[in-house]
């Protein structure tokens, strides 16, 4: 098993340049076999079908998908079970967290940004939305399939969204490295240590935003949780040693890749405003136009937020905002206990920016949005 080391700014330096040999030779094969517009091909069927089996891969393809579906030896199924009851608990605090501190922090790392806006597909067009939705919709369902009840299993949808991101990566590597990518200033895209950082922003990262909202899990809850995401990393390529085994040391690493790669940068900031004007947009009227700003702030800190050049709000109404959403998440049974009006109010305004989500999402038909029922009764959601 891995176990925790102290990463020195050299090492780190060193895993900016590894990326994926098993996906990116996926990619190289297929040029090599002269079909170019083949890479295009596969990076649409990959993005557009939610079933790998309605897709005709040609064979390399289709033998990476047997290859990276392997479990690893040290999974624990029931470690795993604990994650999912983690998340079909807390699943819509978790969403708030994604958007509010996962996407911001990541965001922060200035290398890590530079790949995600030149994609092209978390930024705005004309004006509009439409790209960073698609985008933000993508990675709300990779979460989703990745939590829900039996993603982790043979031919879960979780291993096999993980199995599709990991090649969409290879892809965009191979868009980014066609188009002058600067290598030996950022790093690889996509590379071993921009996959670290993201794995922790989604497990150990947000188990520490829950805490902020006041929701306090157990050690058997955030082990759980952290470890169904350690088999995510395990299917998607990370390395063992960036891929440690125990929720605290997986929350030191996080937490040094992020003072690592800590950075003001303009395609942060761009990124960062996208996901307000998103949240913005889900709240009702222009009353809570400041909020996203300001709760990011709050789970995020000033110094991040200061990085990502997020305004202050120093009015009274914008600094009582995230002080009414740790009582609104507040799992304490004391406070909700002997106010059972004000903990009707917590049940909806907790599920009211995901129902929204949800919604928007599906406006657009050509790929629907989905959370299994069993989800949607636990998070009391409308169809």
């Amino acid at each position: 098993m891995p176990t925790l080391k102290n990463w020195t700014p050299e090492e780190f330096n060193s895993v900016r340049h590894e990326s994926d040999p098993l996906a990116d030779q996926v990619v190289a094969d297929i040029i090599s076999s002269g079909n170019t517009e083949g890479i295009n091909q596969l990076f649409s069927q990959l993005r557009e079908n939610d079933e790998i089996s309605e897709i005709d891969f040609p064979e390399v393809v289709k033998n990476y998908f047997q290859e990276s579906a392997k479990l690893p030896n040290w999974i624990d199924v029931n470690q795993v079970r604990i994650g999912q009851k983690v998340f079909s608990q807390y699943g819509p605090e978790i969403s708030l967290c994604l958007l509010t501190k996962s996407l911001p922090e990541a965001y922060a790392c200035a290398n890590g940004a530079k790949v995600l806006y030149a994609t092209g597909r978390l930024t705005e067009q004309n004006g509009s939305l439409k790209v960073f939705t698609r985008r933000l919709m993508e990675t709300a369902q990779f979460v989703i399939n990745v939590n829900s009840e039996g993603g982790l299993e043979p031919k879960g949808k979780g291993i096999e969204t993980a199995q599709k991101v990991r090649l969409i990566h290879a892809a965009i590597r191979y868009y980014l490295r066609k188009h002058h990518w600067q290598e030996e200033v950022y790093g690889a895209p996509i590379n071993q240590q921009d996959l670290a950082g993201t794995l922790q922003s989604f497990s150990s990262l947000t188990i520490q935003g829950l805490e902020v909202l006041n929701i306090q899990l157990s050690d058997e809850e955030k082990q759980g949780y952290y470890h169904s995401w350690r088999v995510i990393g395990h299917i998607m390529g990370l390395k063992d040693e960036l891929n440690p085994e125990k929720f605290q040391d997986g929350l030191h690493l996080g937490e040094s890749i992020l003072k690592n790669q800590m950075e003001p940068s303009n395609e942060g900031t761009e990124l960062t405003q996208a996901v307000c004007k998103f949240m913005a947009d889900m709240m009702p009227g222009h009353l809570f136009d400041a909020a996203p700003e300001a709760i990011i702030r709050h789970m995020i800190g000033d110094q991040i937020a200061e990085i990502l050049r997020l305004d202050s709000h120093l009015n009274l109404f914008d600094k009582m905002i995230p002080k009414l959403v740790g009582v609104v998440f507040d799992s304490v049974d004391e406070f909700t206990e002997s106010h059972k009006a004000i903990e009707k109010i917590a049940e909806h305004v907790k599920r009211y920016l995901l129902q929204h989500m949800l919604n928007h999402f599906n406006n657009d038909k050509k790929v629907k949005f989905y959370i299994p029922p069993s989800l949607r009764r636990d998070w009391n959601l409308e169809d």
